[in-house]
């Protein structure tokens, strides 16, 4: 096995479970070059990871924007561009018929999940070979399960994110450290109230903590901003690349946030966090890999501001229990 083509284009929190992937693969099959497709704005998280050798960037959403004739002429560009690059195995790790044909463009036998895993089975359609995961496992296993059957490897050792080792023990949290509030998403159901934000920002400010919300859009900056308003110490911040975050992050002490694609990211890090759960399955999403997270709440049960406070300063305390 000399090179393989990983195909996982998007969402951030998607991209981010599967980059253990490349672990597995490096560590089963020694001196393997892994190439990895993925949208443009979540280039960064790929490539931050040692273990890829080459980012394919494409921009679908763009080019859908732009009509047919445009995502037929890219993707020709795309093939054209790999056609020179055959690889053992092109594996589609997103299981849509949009990242199926996007696998086509690059030469060599596509794999994925079988009919009764992949989320569009016409997607399987175009896959040679197929293997699934058990229906009971966390968002991260499926697809290192899901790898595994597919190249014939048995799994051993928990994910690893960016060739990082947890701590055994989180570590205390000194006062004037810098918290961060993971409160933007996209999608209203997995938005906490800016109430609740706002009584854990005067917590913590009150306490002498630095408090810093990152966001992504206008909707999201404004949101930002009247959490922020009338508190000391709590900071909105600019608008931040991926790879700005990610180097931000270095310096961040606790994190607190809704299922989001930054909360993900932090967990990978393995920041002491407390990660808010009410519109998707915590067994599915939560961040068990991480020692230093405590996830609170689950579908239809939303913590409230006090509970999520008290599990933010076990982890302060340097006690998660």
């Amino acid at each position: 096995m000399k090179r393989i083509l990983l195909v996982k284009t998007t969402s951030m929190g998607d991209v981010i479970h599967a980059l253990p992937v490349l672990h597995d693969l490096t560590e089963h099959f020694p001196g393997v070059q892994v190439d990895w497709m993925v949208e443009a704005p979540f280039a960064d998280l790929v490539r931050a990871n040692a273990r890829v050798s080459q980012v394919i960037e494409v921009n679908l959403r763009v080019w859908r924007k732009l009509g047919l004739g445009e995502v037929i002429r890219q993707w020709k560009l795309l093939k054209a561009k790999l056609a020179g690059q055959p690889y053992d195995a092109v594996i589609d790790l997103q299981g849509l018929f949009k990242s199926a044909v996007l696998a086509c463009a690059a030469p060599g036998p596509r794999m994925g999940a079988g009919f009764g895993h992949v989320r569009e089975k016409l997607a399987a359609l175009f896959y040679r070979k197929r293997a699934g995961w058990d229906d009971n496992a966390h968002a991260v296993e499926r697809l290192r399960q899901l790898v595994a059957g597919l190249m014939g490897y048995r799994l051993s050792g928990p994910p690893v994110f960016y060739d990082r080792v947890p701590g055994k023990r989180v570590p205390a949290i000194a006062h004037g450290a810098t918290l961060w509030f993971l409160h933007a998403t996209a999608r209203d159901e997995k938005k906490w109230s800016v109430t609740a934000w706002r009584e854990l920002a005067h917590r913590f400010s009150d306490l002498g903590y630095r408090i810093e919300l990152p966001w992504g859009s206008e909707a999201e900056r404004l949101q930002a901003q009247t959490i922020a308003q009338g508190i000391d110490h709590v900071e909105v911040l600019p608008k931040l690349s991926l790879a700005q975050v990610d180097e931000r992050l270095n310096n961040v002490s606790l994190v607190i946030g809704v299922d989001t694609g930054l909360m993900h990211l932090a967990a990978a890090h393995y920041l002491p966090m407390v990660a808010l759960f009410f519109a998707t399955p915590a067994w599915r999403f939560a961040p068990r890999f991480n020692p230093h997270a405590i996830s609170l709440g689950d579908v239809g049960h939303v913590p409230a501001a006090g509970e999520v406070f008290e599990a933010a300063s076990r982890l302060i305390r340097g006690n998660k229990l």
